[in-house]
């Protein structure tokens, strides 16, 4: 029987990954990738901060889009995110977006009983999905390209999330317009079913799950080139595209 020569994922009960099991030899790709990202520079980290910024406040003034809200302040907004975004134009611009998208007395907090219950937990699923996403691509979860907190085990995976999360933002809004305010066990299929729905792509359509290997797969080419050009994150959908979450909703 011939060796398998592969990396072996083990998950805990949330789905993140807690451990990876990898062979001994054969795994040159995994060396040199974990190589590269160890010894990423700081100009490159923040060219590739920079480009993950940029995609998460289109994503955000896509779903105002799509929510018939006028996003036209984003656009100027992106293209004044910098290298290492050094103005912190992210948080400038969720200043803007919460207020237009949920209402003016709406408060982001990790701690409440209201939609933000659901938006957390729509976020923690998709940090899942990018944490396996980054190792299955022979990164190293810990080392992030801006997050760096010491206990953080997956500071990677939640620089690479962050496109992503306008996708729960808006998943939320639609469960609680239709009478789903907490995370209940349809709430939990649906945001379960939200890395399978359909999204524009550079080679055409794939599914959020398809993006988050291509994103994380793209990142470990970024690390080894040193070229943040060669990330290649989600492209914000259409209005029409994001009405594929309703069928989550069934």
């Amino acid at each position: 029987m011939a060796d398998v020569v592969a990396a072996m994922l083990l998950c805990g009960s949330n789905h993140a990954p807690i451990a990876v099991c990898l062979p001994l030899d054969g795994h040159h790709a995994q060396n040199s990738r974990m190589r590269a990202q160890w010894e990423a520079g700081k100009p490159l980290s923040k060219q590739l901060w920079r480009r993950i910024v940029i995609a998460k406040i289109r994503w955000q003034a896509a779903i105002l889009d799509a929510n018939g809200i006028s996003s036209s302040a984003f656009d100027l907004l992106a293209r004044r995110v910098g290298s290492g975004d050094p103005d912190n134009v992210e948080a400038q611009a969720a200043r803007r977006y919460w207020p237009l998208l949920m209402g003016e007395g709406f408060r982001r907090d990790r701690n409440a009983d209201d939609i933000n219950a659901l938006l957390n937990y729509g976020y923690t699923v998709l940090r899942s999905l990018c944490a396996r996403a980054v190792v299955a691509s022979g990164l190293h979860p810990s080392i992030g390209v801006h997050h760096a907190n010491r206990t953080n085990a997956f500071a990677l995976a939640d620089d690479l999330i962050e496109p992503f999360r306008p996708l729960v933002d808006a998943l939320a809004l639609r469960l609680v317009a239709c009478g789903i305010d907490t995370v209940t066990p349809e709430a939990k299929r649906a945001f379960a079913g939200l890395i399978a729905l359909d999204l524009p792509g550079a080679d055409g359509t794939t599914t959020v799950a398809g993006a988050a290997n291509r994103a994380a797969q793209s990142l470990a080419r970024a690390f080894q080139s040193g070229q943040a050009a060669d990330i290649t994150l989600p492209t914000p959908p259409s209005a029409l595209e994001l009405a594929g979450l309703d069928s989550l909703l069934s």
